[in-house]
């Protein structure tokens, strides 16, 4: 039957792209809005309302469904603080810190091939290789 051969098609993976590194790391990281919050925690631990303040365009469905994919993933933690009123704040794991050198080498070639087009709202600088 046609529709079955169809079906086996889109859910057929290459067997390249099971075992290839960079297509698996970017299964992961890749997106947008991922490697987005994780360059802005790479400053440092930040609570909810800070990551909205500071990173452009992104609305708080997209950012709160983000911070979960990537706490889900162990790139990043999720501690609540007993304040009152008590507060989140979202840091990186060692996994996620691991990510500096590949965070390094992208703004280096983003410098290189795309220029600074938007300022950034951080302080810190990301990390040296």
């Amino acid at each position: 039957m046609v529709v079955s051969k169809v079906t086996e098609v889109i859910t057929h993976e290459s067997p390249i792209e099971e075992t290839c590194p960079i297509v698996n790391a970017i299964r992961e990281i890749g997106g947008e809005w991922k490697l987005i919050v994780i360059r802005y925690l790479a400053d440092g631990p930040q609570g909810f309302n800070d990551l909205m303040k500071t990173i452009p365009d992104v609305n708080s469905k997209t950012l709160a469904a983000t911070l979960k994919y990537l706490e889900e993933k162990s790139i990043i933690s999720r501690v609540v603080e007993s304040t009152r009123p008590f507060r989140v704040k979202y840091s990186l794991t060692e996994k996620g810190t691991s990510l500096g050198g590949a965070l390094s080498d992208l703004k280096k070639w983003g410098e290189q091939w795309i220029g600074k087009t938007k300022p950034v709202k951080s302080a810190k600088a990301l990390p040296h290789s």
